[in-house]
């Protein structure tokens, strides 16, 4: 596991003690109706619910994802799927709405501060990092979580055995690969390794809200220098705040593949462009910021194997920076609060809900409410179908 580099570097224009019990049952109830607008002539409008979110039945998802992506019926079928979220987050980006549902966030996290943990110094650093810079970066070793070893040894290994199939050609022409939902059941201590108080108590500062657990993507990333899907700058949407909880399993330098935060708006960076924040490539961003970037405008996350980033990508603009040299292997957890603004795209991992279920059936009952943070959300919300991977 090793050391860490932090880099604040101009990107190349060329890439891209358990928890009390009254912390446990705070669930936004007071609020819900300020979080989500009570109409239920929208909710009509809006697609029936679905509570059948289906995960391959397969090791990883490449041979489905193979076939998915070759059928114009298939990306038809998804596209019309994700009309219902896309038309929820158009409304959620309403100025009247927007303002009613952001009045009543701040109102709950006012109402929450009280109660939030106690973090000792170390901690702190994390929560200071998200604050000011959105991004924070420590190690597995710095960190010293109980369970790191069994995780460490589970991911490296399954990281090393996708490294054997791309060198052999197995994935030629994708640019990441996710390790499937059988692979993870049959390591649920990777799944819930993140599911720990220390890791909930920071994140949970930071939130100034209860946490909730949107599981992992576990992803293995080609060096092949295109700017595509999550290699360009971007906003999460699921969340006003979120902490993604990044864990290298191979070294990473600037030519394989780092994460990536922005420290600069520019015009329309805090606006929806139709159902989303604007996606760009690196010379779409520097053309609208009127010039290239500086040092200091970027943080490109660089580090040995174990490296463990904290990072907000709901509020701050970042990539996967293009790799071009070296293939990377790495963990990425996701957190946001327990009542999202976008919890329609909050589940965009390889699980089923029957699998939340049976994974949150061993955690402890704070982590336990982390995982199944659905059942808090309102019923408009959860009428609205959740968008696909």
């Amino acid at each position: 596991m090793g050391g860490v580099v932090m880099n604040r570097h101009a990107a190349d224009p060329s890439c891209s003690p358990k928890i009390t019990s009254n912390r446990t049952r705070f669930t936004h109830r007071n609020t819900r109706a300020g979080f989500w607008p009570p109409c239920s002539r929208i909710s009509r409008q809006l697609a029936a619910s679905d509570d059948t979110t289906h995960a391959p039945d397969i090791d990883d998802t490449r041979r489905i994802d193979d076939m998915k992506q070759k059928t114009v019926r298939y990306r038809l079928a998804r596209r019309v799927r994700s009309l219902p979220a896309e038309t929820a987050s158009r409304l959620l980006g309403m100025p009247s709405i927007s303002r009613r549902l952001n009045e009543a966030y701040e109102t709950a996290r006012a109402s929450y501060r009280p109660r939030l943990p106690k973090l000792p110094a170390l901690d702190m650093e994390i929560v200071a990092g998200l604050e000011k810079n959105g991004v924070h970066i420590t190690s597995l070793d710095k960190l010293g979580l109980p369970g790191t070893e069994a995780l460490w040894t589970s991911a490296t290994e399954i990281a090393n055995t996708y490294a054997l199939r791309a060198g052999k050609g197995e994935f030629a022409g994708e640019y990441t690969v996710r390790v499937g939902a059988d692979a993870m059941m049959r390591h649920p201590h990777i799944v819930g390794w993140p599911l720990q108080d220390r890791i909930l108590d920071i994140v949970e500062t930071y939130l100034g809200l209860p946490s909730a657990y949107g599981t992992l993507n576990f992803l293995y990333t080609q060096a092949d220098g295109r700017q595509v899907a999550a290699r360009r700058w971007h906003r999460d949407l699921e969340d006003r705040r979120m902490v993604k909880v990044v864990v290298y399993l191979h070294d990473v330098d600037m030519d394989a593949g780092p994460l990536e935060i922005l420290h600069r708006s520019f015009p329309g960076s805090d606006a929806l462009d139709g159902s989303n924040f604007p996606i760009l490539t690196q010379e779409m961003l520097e053309q609208r910021l009127g010039t290239t970037l500086k040092s200091g405008d970027v943080t490109t996350c660089t580090g040995k194997a174990g490296t463990v980033i904290f990072a907000d990508v709901a509020s701050r603009y970042h990539r996967g920076r293009p790799a071009i040299a070296r293939d990377r292997c790495a963990l990425f957890y996701n957190f946001f609060s327990r009542a999202p603004l976008r919890p329609f795209f909050c589940e965009r991992h390889v699980f089923s809900r029957q699998q939340i279920l049976e994974l949150a059936a061993n955690q402890s009952a704070r982590a336990r409410d982390c995982m199944l943070w659905r059942s808090n959300v309102p019923l408009l919300a959860r009428v609205v179908p959740s968008a696909r991977l």
